[in-house]
């Protein structure tokens, strides 16, 4: 693992990070790292498919042909009146 140093960050910043840190029971570092990585996993689901976000979470899974036909028939199903409550 290698090092980051930020320098430069507010002081306001750096308490409500820390608050953050002490709400997960994470260091100001843990914190840090889980903050950067999510703000970079959000990002790069903004610039992909949803057929690639797909492909990312089930990896090298395929679906079975019964699933593919599954699929295919609700998705040309006709649309369901919405409940009704009353």
């Amino acid at each position: 693992m290698s090092d980051l140093l930020l320098r430069g960050i507010d002081e306001t910043l750096k308490k409500q990070l820390q608050a953050n840190a002490n709400r997960h029971g994470r260091s100001l570092s843990d914190e840090a790292i889980d903050l950067l990585r999510q703000s970079l996993v959000r990002q790069q689901d903004l610039n992909s498919s949803a057929g690639q976000r797909l492909r990312t979470i089930l990896g090298e899974e395929k679906l079975s042909g019964e699933e593919i036909d599954a699929i295919a028939a609700f998705r040309h199903a006709p649309d369901r009146e919405p409940p009704r409550f009353e």
